[in-house]
Order: structure tokens, then C-alpha cells, then sequence
């Protein structure tokens, strides 16, 4: 992999390294339409700049409120809440049990039922982004692997 030194010094000035290593990785990659390096370069550092600013606009959930809607999905749906925790066991013991990462995915229809719970716990997660919703529900799988289960 050839790269200009204008290149390499604008790759070199980015303080992320794993964003250095995938700009690299891409460059070296095979292509059969070649995009120019800058182009390529340029992709991937405006989509990890719009990604690092959907981060920061995301709302980060305390603890208190975490538990509060592990409190209102045990009221409000007892049983999403008990095959939740089962879920959570079994994928627990998989990892126990070095099973590979392929075969150990959460259940999507129980995301899709607890994100669903959060837009009616907290109606303005409606308006909000719903990546609000996600993280909401990624807290409540942190919360619960680490005191739950």
C-alpha cells in the first residue's frame, strides 16, 4: 500500500488509533472501483465524526433511572420480564461455557418488546432519538449482568 505523505500525515494527526487502523485497513484493501485514497479517507473519518456526534447527543441514563424501568417492566410485564432474566442466564452460561460469540446473539424480539415498554414508560422517548430507547435497554442488560444474574 502506496499512500501519499500529505495522506499518511493527515492519518497520522487523528487521535483515535483504531480509526487509523481501519482508514489503513480500507486503503489496503482490494477494490474493483477504485474510490482515491482521499475519497476513502474522507468517508470514514466524516462517518466517525458523525457517529462520535450521535454519542454525544445521546442521553446517558443513571442507574436510578435504570432501575426504574426494570421496576415498571416487572409490573407492567411480568412475563417479558421473567423470559428477559432466563435470556440473560442462558447467555451468561454460554459464555461460561466458551460457546462462540456467533451463537450467543441477544434475543431480538425481547429488545424489540422492552424498547417498545420504554416509548410508553417514558413517552418522550417517542420524540426523542431512539437510539435514547437502545441505550436505555443496553442499562438494563448492564444493570442486570452485573446484579441480577
Amino acid at each position: 500500500m502506496r499512500i501519499s505523505p500529505e495522506l499518511q500525515a493527515r492519518i497520522d494527526a487523528l487521535p483515535d488509533l483504531a480509526l487509523r487502523a481501519r482508514i489503513f485497513k480500507s486503503l489496503d484493501s482490494p477494490r474493483e472501483h477504485r474510490a482515491s485514497d482521499d475519497d476513502i479517507f474522507e468517508v470514514i473519518v466524516t462517518g466517525y465524526q458523525m457517529a462520535a456526534e450521535q454519542q454525544a447527543r445521546m442521553r446517558k441514563w443513571q442507574e436510578s433511572e435504570v432501575i426504574a424501568f426494570i421496576e415498571y417492566i416487572k409490573a407492567q410485564a411480568p412475563d417479558l420480564y421473567a423470559k428477559y432474566l432466563q435470556h440473560e442466564k442462558e447467555l451468561r452460561q454460554k459464555e461460561l461455557d466458551d460457546v462462540d460469540e456467533d451463537d450467543r446473539w441477544f434475543d431480538p424480539d425481547i429488545w424489540w418488546d422492552m424498547k417498545a415498554l420504554t416509548k410508553i414508560w417514558m413517552p418522550s422517548l417517542n420524540t426523542l432519538d431512539s437510539m435514547d430507547a437502545s441505550e436505555l435497554v443496553s442499562g438494563v442488560r448492564d444493570y442486570a449482568q452485573a446484579h441480577l444474574i
